[in-house]
């Protein structure tokens, strides 16, 4: 029989935009120098919805949505959103400042900027975190596969004991940024995932595809949210 248990966020390798964090760790501005603020959009854009098997990917609604039904509590139904390209975005505290240094501020918490990749900023808190256990069931196993940025990410034999989470942000390379937000769940022939922390700020891995056995679905919705420049005074 299967079940339905919620992942505690072992394995979000970033800060969600749209939870308060704790006061532990942060570090407000005042000293730095702010070079620009920016704010979250009025609406995000749902760019994807669909599922993954090891025999392709299936977009029709209809069966998509009889896979939530099946599969997800109603509090994880009310994560995706339908034949839509724009939903709303609820309010929440989220603000991004560029430091000097080439650092960023995310809610009182002051980051690196240590990448640029492809479309790609990656930003990273200054601590270290474990690195969490892998394998504790098929679906963990599963889980950790569809994100690219994972906390093993960058440690080039996966022997890392620590990490330090880090963040993507969507950039042009200019002055356009966005926030890649990333919602899904997994299923085996034994067990269903989802995440306890929706949406996570991820991207999808380039090769999870290659890695889906027979009996694997991952069910994905993937958007964007776009951060407004404030002039900065």
């Amino acid at each position: 029989m299967k079940y339905i248990k919620i992942l505690l966020p072992l394995l979000v390798s970033g800060v969600i935009f749209f939870a308060c964090s704790k006061d532990d760790g942060k570090v407000d501005t005042p000293g730095d120098k702010v070079l620009d603020t920016y704010y979250p959009g009025a609406a995000m854009e749902i760019k994807e919805l669909s599922l993954y098997t090891k025999n392709g990917v299936v977009t029709d609604q209809e069966v998509i949505h009889g896979y939530i039904d099946r599969n997800l509590t109603d509090d994880m139904k009310s994560r995706f959103y339908f034949n839509t390209r724009s939903v709303a975005v609820p309010q929440n505290n989220t603000i991004l400042k560029f430091l000097d240094n080439n650092r960023v501020n995310i809610n009182n918490t002051n980051m690196e900027i240590t990448t640029y990749k492809d479309s790609l900023m990656l930003i990273s808190e200054y601590p270290t975190s474990q690195v969490p256990l892998y394998g504790i069931s098929t679906c963990s196993e599963l889980f950790a596969k569809i994100p690219a940025i994972t906390p093993l990410y960058g440690c080039i034999d996966s022997t890392c004991a620590t990490y330090r989470k880090t963040t993507p942000i969507i950039s042009n390379g200019n002055s356009s940024y966005a926030v890649p937000l990333l919602t899904y769940a997994v299923t085996t022939n034994n067990c269903t995932f989802a995440s306890a922390e929706w949406p996570m700020i991820n991207v999808l891995s380039n090769d999870f595809e290659t890695k889906l056995v027979n009996g694997d679905t991952v069910l994905v919705q993937y958007a964007t949210l776009p951060l407004v420049k404030k002039a900065t005074n």
